[in-house]
């Protein structure tokens, strides 16, 4: 985990594969909600990522362990709407008093191409920070919603009685074979309660 990642403000800021076009699913991915994990149930996905449903819930499974969490690495790379992926990941972690919740896809792609890809995407428009793209919502306990980073009073200040919803485009870790460059994350950090897993990760709820 780059500590630079946690709680910090981003508003300034040949190989054979298999192919398969873009679903509304990766639309609800890149949404970071609780329909995000429909993701894997999409052809292509399914046979690589194990999971089951359990009460209208998608329950990943299997995977090997990583420092984080699990990871899903493909045999062979598949390619979706031009991004090119070779795994997938969930991670679920207290650090320093926060719990930091990720999940997404590891990608052939660098940062820079994976987004130039990415922003062709409906609703994909994310700012660029310390060679991070990223999109930052923060959890407004009067809404009881996900609002965007900037739009309330806690914008740019330390959280540390709330959370932040994160769509990033970033670098791979480097404990990766080199052909995974860069990866898509959905990240929860912070005080994460059951409300804000109701609308991000419903599965993670006991």
């Amino acid at each position: 985990m780059k500590l630079y990642r946690l709680f910090i403000s981003l508003t300034a800021l040949a190989t054979c594969t298999s192919s398969f076009a873009a679903a509304p699913a990766l639309q609800s991915f890149l949404a970071c909600d609780q329909n995000s994990l429909a993701v894997v149930s999409q052809a292509g996905l399914k046979e690589r990522v194990a999971h089951k449903l359990e009460n209208g819930k998608i329950t990943l499974s299997g995977g090997t362990k990583s420092d984080m969490g699990q990871r899903w690495m493909f045999d062979t790379p598949l390619t979706l709407d031009g991004m090119t992926l070779t795994g997938f990941f969930a991670e679920d972690q207290d650090l320093m008093g926060s719990r930091i919740i990720n999940w997404g896809f590891y990608t052939e792609q660098a940062p820079d191409a994976l987004y130039a890809q990415l922003s062709k995407v409906p609703g994909t428009a994310l700012e660029k920070a310390n060679g991070i793209y990223a999109r930052a919502q923060i959890w407004s306990h009067k809404q009881s919603a996900w609002v965007p980073e900037g739009g309330d009073d806690n914008a740019g200040k330390l959280v540390t009685d709330t959370a932040e919803r994160i769509l990033m485009v970033e670098p791979a870790p480097g404990d990766l074979a080199k052909t995974s460059k860069g990866m898509i994350t959905c990240s929860v950090q912070g005080a994460v309660s059951a409300a804000m897993l109701k609308t991000t990760r419903p599965d993670l709820i006991k």
